[in-house]
């Protein structure tokens, strides 16, 4: 009988880091930490992909032309055609109402998602109800269902924004008046859903190419209202709260305070908005934007600051694009949810950027826990040297 040999390797400790490994960060918005790993973007790759560049426009539902294909308009901007956005700053002109404005003259224009991903929530009456019940989304669905298989409807609207009547697919293809009236829909769209008793949340993005999420080529951004805020948001909007009482000052002001000393992840500031690489990163080359003064919800910014974000939203694309072309993107834009019940100064909007250059792979699925393969410091430092590129007079 062979009988087997008794163990004799002890466990280790785990060795100290080596100089150059990755580290750990902690982000005090959301809670979470994210792993930073540059060494691992040295592997091999065999799967580089870059956004589509074709620029056919068959039977696409949102072109001049197709209005029809879409449900009807809910908002119309039109706007001066005049020089691409890169130049000087051009006025939009005109916003109207879509029963005042013919249906073909437009230049921007929101429509009610074809395929929504919430149910859709049509008033009854002109006045708003406080009746939380009057969202079809609130009401009981089955209580004799065992409570470990908890469902309930999800209501409120999906809302697409067509950035244009050019078939373009990216921000930086769009002419100033176009992008800023963009940027003006996103405003008065919000203050409509913030208003619609029962919306807790409302989520505004874009996506640009298919590794983005985009299912159209068409220049387009979306916006989903919800009577349910994502336990995230929750969340987040919780350790601002918490920020605020025990230390007395808005958590996202005290982080732009710091970054702006530190000085290494600023990428562009001037006197009223700044872009940076956020510490804690969790995505690579993610770049945040937000007003210098505290300003909780985006849809209260003044007319300028909008117009100023679209140009610096812009601006940033072209930066992210000049280190990756035609790479695929998104954006999402953050503001106080209207079913926060914390104290409204907690809050701060902003805006992320990210171009989608990585892929979440099981450790993330696994865990939630991301692993940037970039410190931000670096990814400023490439996106620092494409501002300076554009404008050497840049001080930070």
């Amino acid at each position: 009988m062979i009988k087997a040999a008794k163990a004799t390797a002890q466990p280790t400790s785990i060795s100290p880091p080596s100089q150059g490994a990755g580290e750990s960060r902690f982000d005090p918005i959301t809670g979470n930490w994210t792993i930073f790993a540059p060494h691992r973007s040295e592997r091999p790759d065999e799967f580089v992909e870059s956004r589509e560049c074709i620029r056919q426009q068959v039977a696409c539902p949102f072109c001049p032309g197709n209005e029809l294909k879409t449900p009807p308009a809910v908002w119309i901007g039109h706007a001066e055609h005049t020089e691409p956005i890169a130049a000087e700053r051009q006025e939009a002109t005109e916003l109207s109402q879509p029963t005042t404005a013919l249906k073909n003259e437009w230049s921007v224009r929101v429509v009610p998602n074809k395929f929504p991903a919430v149910a859709s929530f049509v008033e009854q009456d002109s006045t708003h109800s406080t009746d939380p019940k009057r969202l079809p989304g609130n009401h009981a669905n089955s209580k004799s269902e065992p409570t470990l298989f908890q469902r309930r409807p999800i209501a409120g609207g999906h809302e697409v924004i067509i950035e244009s009547r050019n078939h373009v697919q990216s921000i930086t293809e769009l002419d100033v008046a176009e992008a800023a009236l963009a940027f003006k829909a996103y405003r008065d769209r919000l203050r409509h859903w913030r208003d619609v008793p029962g919306i807790a949340y409302i989520s505004t993005f874009k996506n640009v190419g298919s590794k983005a999420g985009a299912s159209l080529r068409h220049s387009h951004s979306q916006i989903i209202a919800t009577d349910r805020m994502p336990p995230m948001v929750a969340t987040a909007a919780e350790r601002m709260s918490n920020h605020l009482l025990t230390q007395g000052s808005c958590l996202h002001c005290d982080l732009v305070r710091a970054e702006l000393k530190a000085k290494s992840r600023i990428i562009w500031r001037d006197d009223s908005l700044v872009a940076f690489c956020p510490f804690s990163s969790h995505l690579p080359f993610l770049v945040r934007i937000t007003t210098l003064a505290h300003q909780p919800c985006y849809e209260d910014l003044p007319e300028s600051n909008i117009e100023s974000v679209s140009r610096l939203v812009r601006r940033v694309v072209s930066w992210i694009e000049k280190l990756f072309p035609d790479t695929a993107y998104n954006f999402c834009l953050h503001t106080r949810p209207p079913g926060c019940n914390d104290p409204a100064d907690a809050y701060h909007w902003t805006i992320e950027i990210f171009p989608r250059i990585t892929q979440v792979a099981g450790f993330e699925f696994s865990s939630h826990c991301m692993i940037n393969p970039v410190l931000p410091e670096d990814a400023a430092a490439q996106l620092r040297s494409c501002a300076l590129a554009e404008d050497p007079r840049l001080i930070l």
